[in-house]
């Protein structure tokens, strides 16, 4: 690292986080000041008036600016959205269990003066209020869980990078003004698409002013400088900001800044996470390699300004509500770059800009930005032999993804031929076309193995005797297996069902009362169809719902098959009561079902099979209805930590897991332990779930010792492993380099594991900030690794 790096990154460590209540102070001046006007320009203004007021500053060493907040771990609060839980949760924030922020008393009873404005108005509240009680009935049974989209905005999308950068928001706010002058005030939709324009129009100024703004104050930092060569980065620094964004990107540094820029505003206006980069190597190469050849730049200042760049996204930070933090701790913000793939003519894309990405996260080390990396059949070696690197040094950053099949599950859920290849990733695992998604990613879980408890149990609860679920029958008379899937398939309908139901409601509530006029101008097809983004303006509009715990089930199946229906050495009514009963005083009945029964994850067919039945059951009850933008539902097996609390509400299951263990963490992760035949045997056996019609993903977790990269050929082998996820038809894989050691010293002594970045699952985080049930899982998963 530079001198440069060194300082702001050990700025950035030095620096604690806390809440910060400027933007909801400002945010609700806004509102009270223009409570006549329509919610897009309500919202437009309000964006206006929170760059206009906010209160910004230019950190010693730092080439690329913009504030998320007034402190540099600090982050915004946003009562628009989360009034509700912020009302009686802030007390916690010091001391919950994972992802604490300091707040001071003064600050508390500031917002609560701003939270006594949106009680009713906020976003929270009003789903609730829209809910009917016997949809929220079920809903607080727990089996199914969306609190993130009842508080937040949508997030989860990539801006058109490519088209921005190259028209600069001018060309656009004279697009807009074309559009408006050409509408007929006969149309019924006059009004509607009117206010739309206006308010990006208002939106696209109010960030123009911000830079403005940094402008000035670069030149006003410049005339006290007395080191020149500062002095000369600060007039840089005025310059861009006064070029970026109202006109095209004029070089590298431009392009970074414009992104970031691009990158706050979207965090500013709403708060929702996996705002990503998009394939920063195809369209970010042009800029560098014009700068390149002009002399303006060589590889270690581009590498540099990489580095400041992914410094500033490192700043960005979530609140979330107590619920929110137990099932995506860490938090996962989801800001994913994406490298590699492939160009519209199917050629490998790798370039210099691929490499100094991976370059870019070596030196820095932090949990932010994620790194994705597409391979296909031709994929660069100069790639993979960058990766392996990263992987090799212990980042657990690296995500790596199949470009064959994801391509083909784009299309089957929407994308066009010709939109097909320009895919990119955010969050944890999810697909979306560049500069073209609403994918509303994330959108609520559903806990596949409750509704396994459930359809053992005739939809009761085994933990608390309630009725939940519909009734499916007494176990004890079922004859096969088949009746067991039976009444599995019958409980997951059911509760997918209610999400979807709940889903729907959200999204109405966000396209009624919470535009998002600056995101409608970084999305294709919004400016063309004068349809705001929350209001389905974009070319593509999902909606992403996440099953969890589908190999817990799957396991669970083949031990009932193989012991109640094949050999018959138990009865349905033994398994149940043991169920029931936590297997207390039947330690041998739970290890016969957890170490005699096929397990997925170790290339065995059968047992493999029923965790695809798990999963599919799950993408088949998500087809045919659609969302409130026009769109589809399609399947996501992922869910950051929620494998924990979904757990914990989890009664024994009959793969041998105690009542309130963890289920299967990831997605299509193998349960810990349970894969005994090496890493391949869990590619092949997470090959062959249905992948392709989960169209949002899956993740998959691996554990790899440090001493797999020992040996003169380590890297190469490591490599054409990596290069294995394609034939074996695995969505995605990700690794964590570490050792047990390491995580229970960072558990004891986390002050001197500051830096330690972890998978956690389809995002990374700081070990230390974790909660310590999720540190115990993440501790668990590495106790069995094969040295």
């Amino acid at each position: 690292m530079s001198d440069r790096i060194t300082a702001l990154k050990n700025a950035f460590f030095s620096a604690t986080r806390s809440a910060d209540i400027e933007r909801a102070v400002l945010v609700t001046e806004s509102y009270q000041n223009n409570e006549n006007k329509s919610d897009p320009m309500k919202r437009a203004l309000a964006l206006r008036h929170i760059m206009e007021h906010m209160t910004i500053s230019i950190h010693d060493h730092e080439l690329i600016v913009g504030c998320h907040a007034r402190k540099v771990r600090s982050t915004p609060m946003f009562p628009d959205y989360a009034a509700g839980w912020l009302s009686t949760q802030m007390d916690d924030f010091m001391t919950r269990q994972g992802d604490r922020f300091a707040i001071t008393e003064e600050q508390k009873k500031e917002m609560h003066k701003c939270l006594r404005y949106w009680k009713g108005r906020a976003l929270d509240e009003r789903v609730m209020a829209c809910v009917p009680d016997d949809l929220q009935k079920i809903i607080d049974f727990g089996v199914i869980y969306n609190a993130s989209y009842a508080s937040k905005s949508p997030g989860h999308l990539v801006p058109n990078y490519e088209y921005l950068l190259a028209t600069g928001f001018d060309n656009i706010i004279c697009i807009c003004k074309e559009k408006l002058s050409a509408l007929d005030s006969l149309m019924d939709d006059y009004v509607d698409k009117r206010e739309f324009y206006l308010s990006c129009i208002e939106a696209m100024k109010a960030v123009i002013k911000y830079m403005n703004r940094f402008s000035a104050l670069a030149k006003n930092m410049a005339k006290k400088e007395s080191n020149p060569a500062r002095k000369k980065e600060l007039l840089q620094i005025a310059e861009n900001c006064a070029n970026i964004p109202a006109r095209p990107a004029s070089s590298y540094w431009e392009a970074l800044q414009f992104i970031y820029l691009t990158q706050l505003a979207i965090q500013l206006e709403g708060n929702g996470l996996a705002i990503s980069i998009g394939r920063l190597d195809k369209y970010l190469y042009p800029y560098y390699k014009a700068d390149l050849d002009a002399g303006k730049i060589d590889h270690d200042s581009a590498l540099e300004l990489m580095e400041c760049f992914y410094l500033k996204l490192s700043e960005i930070d979530k609140i979330s509500s107590n619920e929110s933090t137990l099932v995506n701790t860490g938090p996962a913000h989801g800001q994913t770059i994406t490298i590699g793939g492939t160009l519209a003519d199917g050629s490998d894309v790798t370039n210099d800009v691929s490499i100094l990405v991976l370059e870019a996260d070596r030196g820095i080390g932090l949990a932010q930005p994620d790194i994705a990396v597409r391979i296909h059949e031709h994929t660069s070696q100069r790639l993979i032999d960058a990766v392996t690197e990263n992987v090799k040094a212990g980042l657990n950053k690296v995500k790596i993804y199949n470009d064959k099949l994801i391509g083909q599950a784009v299309k089957q859920i929407g994308a066009s031929d010709a939109d097909a290849y320009n895919f990119s990733f955010l969050g944890c695992s999810e697909p979306v076309i560049d500069g073209k998604t609403n994918s509303w990613g994330n959108c609520g879980h559903i806990n596949l193995a409750k509704c396994f408890e459930l359809a053992l149990n005739d939809g009761k609860c085994m933990l608390t005797g309630q009725q939940m679920g519909p009734q499916t029958g007494d176990p004890c008379s079922f004859t096969s297996i088949e009746d067991v899937k039976d009444a599995y398939r019958k409980q997951v309908n059911y509760f997918t069902d209610i999400l979807i139901r709940y889903d729907r409601v959200i999204d109405m509530c966000h396209k009624k009362f919470l535009s998002l006029p600056f995101c409608s101008v970084v999305i294709d097809d919004c400016i063309e169809k004068g349809v705001d983004f929350e209001r389905g303006g974009a070319t593509y509009n999902y909606t992403s719902p996440l099953g969890v715990g589908p190999i817990t089930v799957g396991d669970s199946l083949v031990a009932i098959e193989k012991f109640v229906f094949d050999e018959k050495s138990l009865s349905m009514a033994e398994l149940v009561a043991a169920l029931k009963n936590d297997f207390a005083d039947n330690e041998p009945l739970r290890l016969m079902l957890k170490n005699k029964a096929p397990k997925y994850g170790n290339d065995i067919d059968k047992a493999d099979d029923m965790s695809d039945f798990a999963v599919a059951v799950f993408c088949d009850a998500l087809e045919g209805p659609r969302n409130a933008r026009g769109g589809i539902f399609t399947a996501g097996i992922y869910y950051m930590t929620a494998n924990v609390p979904n757990g914990e509400h989890t009664a024994a299951t009959p793969n041998g897991r105690h009542a309130g263990e963890p289920l299967n963490d990831g997605g299509v992760s193998p349960t810990h332990g349970d894969d005994k035949c090496g890493a391949t045997a869990i590619l092949r056996s997470a090959g062959k779930l249905c992948n392709v019609r989960a169209g949002h993903g899956s993740v998959l977790n691996q554990l790899l010792h440090p001493s797999i990269f020992k040996g003169e050929d380590s890297k190469r082998v490591f490599g054409e492993y990596m290069r294995s996820i394609v034939d074996c038809g695995v969505w995605e894989t990700q690794f964590n380099v570490v050792t047990q050691d390491d995580l229970k010293h960072a558990q004891e002594c986390p002050d001197e594991y500051r830096s330690l970045v972890v998978r956690v699952a389809g995002y990374s985080a700081f070990f230390t900030v974790l909660g310590k049930d999720v540190q115990d899982d993440i501790i668990d998963r590495t106790s069995l690794l094969q040295y």
